[in-house]
Formats: structure tokens, C-alpha cells, sequence
């Protein structure tokens, strides 16, 4: 398509071009695979599509950073929970795609923020399970999700190609544990137990107050 020899071009910022040169033909990834769908009539006899594949090895772990920070309101009368605030402020390296990167951090958040406060299997004395439907064994809604502040800071990583570092599990792990801390500052307690249910805190309200 710019009738040059494979070896002598490259990819810059989303566009193939020549090498070395500052100014020319170019043209845009999304353009080649255009060219290359089902129907395209440049496809000529080659597989439709546009695919690439690269490998990399680095015998150092990758990690992300970050630190979480929860506003909680807790009603002594009935040990109910409520998250107003959250914050968290991320660094995982380049982002790749922001978007994608804040649906993992809002996504991990309220995955952790439902084992913190909802989410409990029970079995009975028979060790049969009580938490069988979504009546028993509940799961965050809108209603318990407040909208979190989320600020990222990218500090690439030397270990991989394009400076990322994880984004997926520390957010799931860190809530529970903003949380639970919130709460226990909030009550001046030191022990509790996931998840702190109305019925746990309750418990213990008494003691805190």
C-alpha cells in the first residue's frame, strides 16, 4: 500500500511510515485493517484480518501502587454501613487504554466493597448452606456504590514494553481492608470481622460506645 519494502517502514503513534523519514506517505492501522476485512476488495487472497504477536521475559516482578481512602457512616442503632466517599489514587504505569483502566479500578472496588459488607455464606448446623439465592447472599447495587474518586499517576515500568504494571487485583484486595479500618477508627475498635454485617457491628457497638 505505500509500495516500500516491509523492512524499511515502521509503526509510529498508531501510523505506518518510513523509517527515517520526517515527513511522507503514512498510513493509519485502522485504514490497513480496513483493507484487510472479509469484504474489503484489497483483500485479494489473503486471510482477512490484521493480527500481531510479541513476546517478552523479565525476571522481576511488575507492580502497581496505590492508595485507597473511605468517608463510612455508621448508624449505632442498627450497625449499618454506608459508603459516601471513596478515593483511590493508582499508579499502573502506562495506560494503555484509561477507560478500560478505570472500569478495572471502579470494578475492583466494588467487588471488594461487597465482601466487606455484604457478601457471607452461612450454613446451618448441618453444614447445609443458607445463602442460596440472591435474597440470602446479597451482592452491591447502585444504592451501596458510592462514585469513586479515582486518580491516576503514570510512572512506567522498566520491565515490560509499554511501561504497564497491573491494574485488575490490588483494588479488590485494598478496599476491604480501607474499609474495615474506616470502620473500626469510626467505632474505636481494633478487632472485627469480614463482612461487617449490621448484626456483627451491632454487637459490638455497645462495647465501642
Amino acid at each position: 500500500m505505500l509500495q516500500t519494502q516491509p523492512e524499511a517502514l515502521g509503526v509510529v503513534d498508531g501510523a505506518v511510515v518510513r523509517n527515517g523519514a520526517a515527513a511522507g506517505p503514512s498510513i493509519s492501522l485502522g485504514e490497513i485493517a480496513r483493507h484487510l476485512s472479509p469484504g474489503s476488495k484489497t483483500l485479494g487472497g489473503r486471510p482477512p484480518g490484521l493480527t500481531a504477536e510479541g513476546w517478552f521475559h523479565t525476571d522481576h516482578m511488575n507492580y502497581p501502587y496505590g492508595v485507597h481512602v473511605a468517608v463510612v457512616q455508621v448508624d449505632r442503632e442498627t450497625g449499618a454501613v454506608k459508603v459516601p466517599r471513596y478515593l483511590v489514587a493508582y499508579d499502573i504505569g502506562k495506560a494503555v487504554n484509561p477507560m478500560l483502566v478505570e472500569g478495572q479500578i471502579v470494578g475492583g472496588v466494588v467487588q471488594g466493597l461487597g465482601g466487606t459488607l455484604l457478601e457471607e455464606f452461612l450454613y446451618d448446623d448441618r453444614g447445609e448452606p443458607l445463602s442460596v439465592n440472591f435474597a440470602d447472599y446479597l451482592m452491591p447495587t447502585t444504592s451501596e456504590v458510592p462514585a469513586p474518586l479515582i486518580l491516576h499517576f503514570e510512572s512506567p515500568s522498566p520491565f515490560t514494553p509499554l511501561g504497564a504494571k497491573g491494574v485488575g487485583e490490588g483494588n479488590c484486595m485494598s478496599t476491604p481492608v480501607c474499609i474495615a479500618n474506616a470502620v473500626a477508627d469510626a467505632l474505636g475498635i481494633a478487632e472485627i470481622d469480614l463482612p461487617l454485617t449490621p448484626a456483627k457491628l451491632a454487637a459490638l457497638i455497645p462495647e465501642a460506645a
